[in-house]
């Protein structure tokens, strides 16, 4: 009941700027080619051991690719689409965990699970379904029965759920909007991360520029907001983070700054393409301590850490995989 208490009302909230000076590390890509089946719009990339994932947006059949890491090899996909009992009707970005993968369905609220190690056939495994839950564009686990799930109607920021009720909600930050506009939960989406050592939460805007860390013991919130600003408007607004992941006790948030304007223009002369090539990352009080500049722009990355490679997906080639080595 105390865990339910915090989580409802204490918000600690301590706003920082990401302006300081920090260096800009410049990162030239290597495009990989790949035997992938052709990917429409690809815009997420997960690496698990011996596994890479991809989710491909645009599907006409599955939007799980699974491939063998490092050779990319193409072994199977899975998440077929469509309303069907282990179909899927809106892909969200996917977990991964000691061998396992995550998948929720942002509009049934079904969440499915597959061991990836074992790989003894494609089967989703239903995992568990939260009746509560209409949108939600993304997900963490927080272990094999809860997660946290941002909520699109506008009435929460996050939302704490187990398979039996949703028993903890976050709220927006009211001293931080104009007004409250039923919108706002589609304003103020977010991509997440989950760090199970630290046991905190990054959160980063679609919109504006706002990193959030929310710590899942006392559930106090640091912010660290850019010049971008906090999210106000997807018509005039700029596009914020396109990504977000922990490593290790740092934030890695890929960062667009194209307007919506722009994107207008792009897509009046078919030249739009799509994705951020700054990768701002945080320390875990929300300081920005460094940056690197990308020379192609993705939408989705991952980490090896034992090779130091930066991984980037984007649905702006025929080949989407890039490798930018981060030594």
């Amino acid at each position: 009941m105390k865990r339910i208490f915090y989580f409802l009302f204490l918000s600690v909230i301590l706003s920082c700027s990401t302006e300081d000076k920090v260096n800009m590390i410049e990162l030239k890509g290597t495009n990989i080619e790949t035997d992938l089946p052709f990917t429409k719009y690809p815009i997420r990339i997960g690496l698990d051991s011996s596994n890479i994932v991809v989710l491909d947006l645009a599907s006409d059949s599955c939007y799980y690719h699974v491939a063998s890491y490092p050779d990319y090899k193409y072994s199977y996909s899975i998440g077929r689409r469509g309303n069907g009992p282990g179909e899927i009707q809106l892909p969200t970005p996917f977990q991964m965990n000691e061998g396992y993968l995550f998948l929720y369905d942002g509009t049934k609220g079904n969440l499915f699970s597959i061991n990836l190690i074992e790989k003894q056939n494609a089967d989703l495994k239903f995992f568990t379904h939260f009746d509560s839950i209409i949108t939600c564009t993304d997900f963490v686990c927080i272990n094999d029965s809860t997660v946290i799930l941002g909520d699109l109607s506008g009435e929460n920021r996050l939302l704490y759920a187990t398979s039996q009720s949703v028993t903890g909600k976050i709220k927006f930050p009211s001293e931080l909007m104009k007004e409250e506009d039923a919108s706002r939960g589609y304003i103020w989406r977010s991509y997440m991360s989950m760090n199970n050592e630290l046991r905190k939460i990054a959160l980063a805007t679609q919109f504006g520029e706002v990193i959030e860390i929310v710590d899942m013991d006392d559930y106090s919130i640091k912010r660290a907001i850019g010049k971008g600003g906090v999210p106000v408007s997807a018509s005039i607004q700029i596009n914020g983070y396109y990504d977000v992941k922990w490593r290790k006790n740092e934030i890695y948030a890929l960062y667009s700054a194209i307007t919506e304007y722009e994107i207008r223009q792009q897509r009046s002369q078919d030249q739009y393409i799509v994705g951020g090539d700054l990768i701002h990352v945080f320390n875990q009080d929300g300081q920005k301590i460094k940056t690197y500049h990308l020379d192609t722009l993705i939408c989705g990355f991952t980490i090896d850490e034992k090779n130091n490679l930066l991984i980037g997906i984007t649905p702006n080639n025929n080949h989407p995989i890039y490798i930018f080595n981060l030594d």
